[in-house]
């Protein structure tokens, strides 16, 4: 019964990703500008400054940069979520140690490709190499943060049971 909920909750957060690459470009980076400006909202409100709709003040490039740092590290975090589901998955199917990393680094790295390919398709997004490589990196901490989670802390805890 866990492993189809394991593989369950890997196909919803396969699709959480889909969804996401399919939203047009301007509905992307809204959200991702969204986020700036709750940021800046929250820290000004803990400066003490009184608060005001930053969302209609303009844009400058600070706002870009932090608009694509937030954009590549969400990138990132999806495919470390993925990773880390992808090998809980492969643990409950008894593939642990050398052997599964590979089949969980092919997995995510299939995917991200898939992934940048699909949004060739989405009008406003744009497909690059550069994210397929912070894809694969997230990718990565991901499932060495699973193995050591699985390996130096759970097996621990066994051991001293």
């Amino acid at each position: 019964m866990k492993k189809v909920i394991f593989i369950g909750v890997c196909l919803v957060w396969f699709c959480f990703i889909f969804y996401n690459s399919s939203q047009n470009g301007d509905k992307s980076n809204s959200k991702s500008f969204n986020i700036v400006n709750t940021i800046r909202e929250e820290l000004r409100s803990i400066k003490g400054e009184s608060k005001e709709d930053y969302s209609k003040l303009p844009q400058n490039q600070r706002d870009e940069n932090i608009n694509l740092f937030i954009r590549k590290n969400a990138h990132a975090f999806e495919y470390c979520v993925l990773a880390a589901l992808v090998t809980v998955l492969l643990f409950h199917f008894g593939m642990e140690g050398r052997g599964a990393i590979v089949y969980i680094l092919f997995i995510c790295l299939l995917y991200a490709v898939l992934d940048e390919f699909h949004q060739l398709y989405v009008p406003g997004r744009t497909s690059q190499v550069k994210d397929v490589l912070i894809d694969f990196v997230g990718a990565n901490i991901g499932m060495w943060l699973s193995y050591f989670i699985y390996y130096v802390i759970l097996k621990r805890k066994k051991k001293k049971v």
